[in-house]
């Protein structure tokens, strides 16, 4: 018997909020309508947002708004994300660089993963200068698009905490924010090896080697 098996939803949400916030356009495959991965609605919050999205039964298409400042707007009222709570980061490093105040809640079990998600993600996002704060079962992001201009002679050095989707939401972050530099680069490795590998290939601009070093800058 042959058996077909859907890429990983999860992994495929970073090059989709990469193509988010960055105006451009990325399609993964095998992970379509038809996924039955919850993680595989995630391009319908992108939606939300501004982006325009595209699916067939095997692939996800995501076009991130042209108007870079003005194109993406935090979803109203408050994000419910328990049926996808692995990337409640992605989606608050898209938020971090909208217009409006995204309130992501029903993710309290992300206290309990590599690391407390909820708390590591408002200390490296204030290390960015993003508006942050802690919910009882989220996190509250007040977007800032002004900050994509930046200077990149100011590094922040972010700790992923040996968290692997700690790390790919900040490389989403750094392809709109100049300067960000995610330390423990190899923590990606649990999931998604060829990560740096495939953004660059996507036009993130990195510094530093995509495999050996422990960082890289975005």
């Amino acid at each position: 018997a042959a058996w077909t098996v859907e890429g990983d939803a999860s992994s495929a949400s970073y090059p989709l909020a990469l193509a988010a916030v960055t105006g451009g356009t990325v399609t993964v495959s095998n992970c379509g309508k038809q996924s039955l991965q919850g993680d595989a609605n995630f391009c319908q919050l992108l939606e939300k947002m501004g982006c325009s999205v595209s699916q067939t039964d095997g692939t996800t298409t995501v076009t991130g708004p042209k108007d870079l400042k003005e194109g993406l707007n935090a979803i109203e009222g408050e994000v419910d994300m328990d049926s996808m709570t692995d990337l409640f980061m992605t989606l608050a490093a898209v938020a971090a660089v909208s217009n409006g105040t995204t309130r992501i809640v029903n993710v309290a079990n992300q206290r309990v993963k590599e690391c407390n998600r909820i708390e590591a993600m408002v200390l490296e996002l204030t290390k960015c200068d993003v508006k942050c704060k802690e919910l009882e079962t989220g996190i509250e992001i007040t977007g800032n698009p002004s900050l994509r201009e930046r200077s990149s002679e100011k590094t922040v050095y972010i700790d992923p905490r040996d968290d692997h989707r700690l790390a790919m939401s900040f490389a989403v972050l750094g392809a709109a924010i100049p300067g960000i530099a995610v330390q423990e680069k190899s923590c990606v490795n649990k999931t998604y090896p060829t990560f740096w590998d495939h953004s660059k290939n996507l036009g993130l601009a990195l510094e530093g080697p995509a495999q050996g070093s422990k960082k890289l800058k975005a």
